[in-house]
């Protein structure tokens, strides 16, 4: 399944509406963080252990008694989603901490109080020369721009009666949104504010909205559009499932409600050839289509300056060629920030703008039928022959030529890295996870340092099998373990899932 953010600004809000927003986002903003230094501790002794996390043991840490505090935050509506949120954000730096023990612990607001006091923890640090000045500055700037700053509101899901929810005018052709931001002991007169309306909600049948006499707890508030949004509300009118999630945003005076929406999808396509996608020396983009066989069947650039309109125009251009060539898209990891792209000028795409051109393929490849792109590493692209896979900076013979100082290959340097991404996919296919072979006093030790493996093997012992055995049973018994560690799943996903563990790997 394929989301993408719908974002719709709320339109003139009221004084009193803004009012509302502007307490409940301070009130969520203040729970959330009182949450993270409720659990610090536990969350630093998680990150400690070896134990495999999961959803239900981050939310089985908010006790009884934690919940109830959180109702002196007046945040009742939004219990279920600071739970939500407080275990996304616990997962994410567990994982952080053990791929970097130095990794700081999440400041998620920043009152007052908290500034002053973060502000003179800096000036210890610095004072007691446990930091250097670069590091002291950054982080002072960084509380700076952090002071204040209100979190988005997270609604967990989509319902008529709790969260959001869509209503639309069919007479005005109008949308409109519902949200709960109010408890019981703070609702409001129901009043008049319906009046001229004819609000139906965006759900199921299209039921009406009719105001109950007394109080209510949410508000009501119209919405701001372009094109391309109004286009997507429209199918949401025949389909309300694709609605899911959402976020309530201030940003600059202004509020905005980014909503998680499902991606309609045409029927699949069957995949006949590869496609590399890299970000290109004069600036905006080159592709390169490759068959089966790796044999090249286009080349093509894509010019165009570097703002937010086009890349969407950048977007809809390469899902055209893919789906002229039914292919699969294949594009640089990270934003390209390892390619190391020589000569890079101002125009080109930076790798902030290639990151978003990514997560817009993501929606547009998958409503056409086509897979989602596939994003590899691109260490060293403008280095790696796309005909070996070898990479050496001896392979640049000048900062416009390529030969590759093993097999020959010569091409332009431009070409070279949307090449090496259409011929990632077949490369990988083919290369073996390396095992490596140390003598030791005991025998003959086998291991994979990224997967943690080892096997020792008797002195002058030439039979191999116990070593597959033991590997074998090894995969089978990690399950879970490596869900923090991309490139440890890499290797167990190809190793676990192989035909023949015997020519998946090879020994060094």
């Amino acid at each position: 399944m394929t989301f993408k953010t719908l974002v719709l600004q709320i339109y003139k809000p009221t004084r009193q509406k803004k009012e509302l927003m502007d307490t409940a986002l301070l009130r969520y903003s203040q729970a959330f963080q009182f949450l993270m230094d409720r659990y610090r501790k536990e969350l630093e002794e998680l990150a400690e252990s070896k134990s495999a996390i999961t959803q239900r043991i981050l939310f089985n840490l908010i006790d009884k008694e934690t919940a109830k505090k959180l109702n002196d935050y007046d945040v009742q509506p939004f219990k279920d989603s600071l739970k939500i949120e407080f275990a996304a954000v616990s997962a994410s730096y567990i994982a952080q901490k053990r791929k970097n023990p130095s990794a700081r612990y999440p400041l998620l607001f920043l009152d007052d109080t908290r500034f002053a006091s973060e502000i003179a923890d800096c000036i210890r640090q610095f004072d007691g020369a446990r930091i250097p000045p670069q590091i002291f500055a950054y982080r002072c700037s960084k509380l700076i721009s952090q002071k204040g700053n209100l979190r988005s509101l997270y609604f967990g899901r989509y319902a008529m009666n709790r969260n959001y929810c869509l209503l639309y005018d069919e007479f005005k052709d109008r949308f409109y949104a519902k949200l709960y931001l109010l408890n019981r002991k703070e609702s409001i007169p129901v009043g008049n504010w319906a009046s001229g309306l004819c609000l139906k909600y965006v759900w199921a049948g299209m039921p009406p909205l009719i105001p109950k006499p007394g109080r209510r707890s949410y508000i009501v508030v119209p919405l701001a559009f372009g094109k391309r949004q109004y286009a997507d509300l429209k199918k949401t009118l025949e389909n309300p499932g694709m609605l899911h999630s959402a976020r309530l945003v201030k940003r600059e005076r202004r509020y905005y409600l980014m909503i998680n929406m499902e991606c309609g999808q045409r029927d699949a396509l069957t995949v006949a050839t590869t496609m590399g996608v890299a970000r290109n020396m004069p600036g905006g983009l080159h592709y390169t289509v490759c068959g089966e066989n790796g044999e090249i069947q286009e080349n093509g650039r894509i010019c165009v300056a570097p703002n937010k309109e086009d890349l969407f125009h950048l977007a809809n251009k390469i899902v055209g060629f893919a789906e002229n060539y039914r292919s699969q898209v294949v594009m640089e990891a990270n934003g390209g920030r390892n390619d190391q792209l020589p000569l890079l000028p101002e125009e080109a795409l930076s790798a902030d703008q290639y990151g978003a051109l990514v997560k817009l393929l993501k929606y547009k490849l998958p409503e056409r039928g086509l897979p989602a792109p596939i994003e590899v590493s691109a260490n060293g692209l403008f280095h790696t022959c796309p005909a070996c896979g070898k990479r050496t900076r001896r392979n640049l013979v000048s900062s416009e030529l390529f030969i590759c100082i093993y097999c020959g290959y010569a091409s332009e340097l431009e070409w070279i890295g949307s090449e090496s991404l259409a011929k990632r996919l077949e490369q990988y296919h083919h290369d073996k996870i390396p095992l490596s072979i140390r003598k030791t006093e005991d025998g003959l030790l086998c291991f994979n340092k990224v997967l943690g493996f080892e096997c020792l093997l008797p002195q002058g012992g030439t039979d191999y099998t116990p070593v597959y055995d033991r590997l074998r049973q090894f995969l089978e018994n990690m399950d879970g373990e490596f869900i923090d560690d991309p490139k440890k799943y890499a290797v167990w996903r190809k190793l676990f899932y192989a035909a023949n563990l015997k020519e998946a790997v090879r020994f060094c």
